[in-house]
């Protein structure tokens, strides 16, 4: 079979489809890769700029910065099912097709074996999987990005917020879009909100000992203090917004998850609300080359997000948390 593409112009619009022609000759299916939704992007210090400050109880053991807030998502074009394939286009949140994006099915059949296939997305976004027979469910989809002078591997979220299983006889259609932050699976969420993998953003996680009377320990904080977290962005992953967050935690329990941050760098500012100082040391890294920079500091250091590992699930974020280990002075 052979495959070639078209080019039609209307004012204003490109439009590129593929067409497959059989051994007979005869056009089989036109896929439109249309460009026309493509949505520009500023550069960061044209930006708008907000600031955000979030309040987290004493009892309160993490904070969803972005809230249920998401990016806007971009229109995808109409595809039919075909049977045993599932295929659909993968985009970032401007529409701009997302290339080499990986998506993975495994269909299982009686006695609980599964069958397991791939497929990349090509120059306009578009991907298709030969679906093993069986009851299929799509368990990775996933895309590697440039970041912050290394790589990261980023799991992509499905562009109409569902993940049903499927016969591969039927087919299937699913679009995924690279978010940079956004709440992850409701159900997963709903049984941790405190993980970082339930959000696609990247987090950070503030370990802290409790000052009380019988136990006074050097650098503890004292139970009804205010702990102030500052978060200034420097450079931001498909951002359409920077927002400088400011979160202020009561101590009453000995840690804080702040999750869902936006992706890119941030410098970093930690007090006590009566300004005395905090120092800070990042925990367990393996990966110096992201996470706090110093590694120790006193108030202030600069920012990054730590991947994960290569094998991203779909609809659950792939960043480590930053661990964080901090005293008073």
């Amino acid at each position: 079979m052979k495959t070639f593409l078209r080019t039609f112009i209307l004012p204003g619009c490109l439009f590129l489809f593929a067409c497959s022609k059989g051994v007979d000759g005869k056009q089989e299916e036109e896929i439109p890769f249309g460009q026309d939704e493509v949505r520009k992007q500023l550069s960061f210090s044209d930006l708008p700029e907000r600031s955000k400050t979030l309040i987290v109880s004493g009892t309160g053991t993490y904070v969803n910065l972005m809230e249920n807030q998401r990016p806007k998502l971009p229109d995808f074009r109409s595809l039919d099912r075909n049977p045993n394939i599932l295929r659909g286009f993968v985009k970032d949140i401007f529409g701009r097709p997302v290339k080499n994006a990986e998506v993975g099915v495994r269909s299982s059949i009686a006695g609980g074996f599964y069958s397991s296939a791939t497929g990349l997305s090509d120059q306009n976004g578009y991907y298709e999987v030969n679906i093993p027979v069986g009851n299929t469910e799509i368990w990775g989809s996933k895309v590697t990005i440039e970041y912050q002078g290394g790589r990261a591997f980023v799991s992509l979220f499905p562009a109409d917020s569902t993940l049903s299983e499927f016969r591969s006889s039927d087919g299937a259609v699913k679009n995924f879009v690279l978010l940079p932050y956004g709440n992850g699976r409701p159900d997963e969420i709903a049984k941790a909100p405190q993980w970082p993998t339930s959000y696609v953003g990247g987090s950070i996680h503030l370990s802290y000992n409790l000052r009380t009377e019988t136990l006074p320990l050097p650098g503890s904080f004292p139970i009804g203090s205010v702990i102030v977290v500052k978060l200034m962005p420097v450079d931001l992953v498909h951002a359409e917004e920077r927002i400088t967050f400011i979160i202020k935690k009561e101590v009453l329990n000995n840690s804080l998850y702040i999750n869902n941050i936006p992706l890119g760098k941030y410098n970093l500012e930690l007090s006590l609300s009566d300004g005395r100082t905090i120092l800070i040391q990042e925990g367990i890294n393996l990966k110096q080359e992201f996470g706090l920079s110093p590694k120790q500091a006193e108030g202030k250091a600069a920012l990054t997000f730590i991947p994960g590992d290569p094998e991203c699930l779909t609809w659950f974020g792939n960043w480590k948390e930053v661990p964080l280990n901090i005293e008073l002075k």
